[in-house]
């Protein structure tokens, strides 16, 4: 049973990183990250003590400076040190890709841009949650729904499938997709700013997003030290995101380096910003 609530021993969905647990507050649920850290789509995954409370420091940090910017959340507040408040939605099962810089599997599906040149607008990608399929590139186009492999140039030999808006689970109406876009793109602005009086690079995240019991598409999940790349003093050789762990790095560093995101981000709302 989690501590200190008197809900049942079982979560109402569990992932690779986090439980969604029932609240006794109506239309809320808790949210508790885990200690666990995945690459490869879940094929590798170890335990790091004291990950989840790095998690949630920095996703409360998050969503405090969001919604003081006047982004909608799901974030209601804090409730122990792994896990928070927030309201029950309905995910929309797609990951939500902005980038300040080209990088990672941008290069990939896009050969001819110079490796970390930056773009003078965010870029905005939709990407499926489809571990099996590792993800794939979206694009919703009219009526269709088109998935792409994210490893590769978008073509015809890299379509993997298509489908009806109406009838996929990837499908957005059109005044939905400009909602999604113009929170994902919000976000990445506001992030940037928090992280640039760091002297700290955003240079790309992803965020997901939900739909309130109103109807309402809010910003959900959580936003930690998994969701994005940042490079102290734009050098990414001085990364402390999830990629250290992806490239090998022992526990204890990555460990010390979640530690540091989730002291820095505890700076976002001081200081009069």
């Amino acid at each position: 049973m989690k501590q200190g609530i008197d809900i049942p021993d079982l979560p109402l969905a569990e992932g690779k990183t986090k439980r969604i647990w029932p609240s006794s507050m109506p239309g809320q649920v808790l949210v508790e990250s885990k200690d666990d850290i995945t690459a490869g789509d879940g094929a590798r995954r170890d335990l790091i003590a004291g990950k989840a409370e790095f998690a949630t420091e920095t996703t409360a940090n998050v969503f405090e400076l969001l919604q003081r910017a006047g982004i909608p959340t799901h974030f209601v507040g804090r409730f122990d040190d792994r896990t928070f408040r927030a309201l029950a939605v309905e995910m929309i099962p797609i990951e939500l890709v902005t980038r300040r810089v080209a990088f990672g599997s941008y290069l990939k599906r896009n050969p001819g841009r110079e490796p970390r040149s930056t773009f003078d607008d965010i870029e905005f990608e939709m990407f499926a949650k489809d571990d099996a399929n590792h993800d794939p590139l979206l694009e919703i186009v009219g009526d269709k729904v088109f998935q792409y492999r994210a490893d590769a140039p978008i073509g015809p030999d890299t379509m993997l499938d298509v489908d009806e808006v109406d009838e996929s689970k990837f499908g957005l109406a059109p005044a939905q997709q400009q909602r999604v876009r113009e929170l994902a793109i919000s976000t990445f602005g506001i992030l940037e700013a928090a992280w640039k009086d760091q002297d700290v690079t955003l240079v790309d995240m992803k965020i997901e997003c939900g739909i309130t019991e109103e109807g309402e598409i809010v910003v959900a999940d959580v936003i930690d030290n998994d969701s994005w790349r940042i490079w102290p003093g734009g050098d990414p050789d001085q990364m402390v995101d999830k990629q250290l762990y992806r490239d090998g790095q022992s526990l204890d560093y990555v460990a010390d380096k979640y530690a540091w995101v989730a002291a820095a981000t505890g700076q976002f709302n001081r200081g009069g910003q």
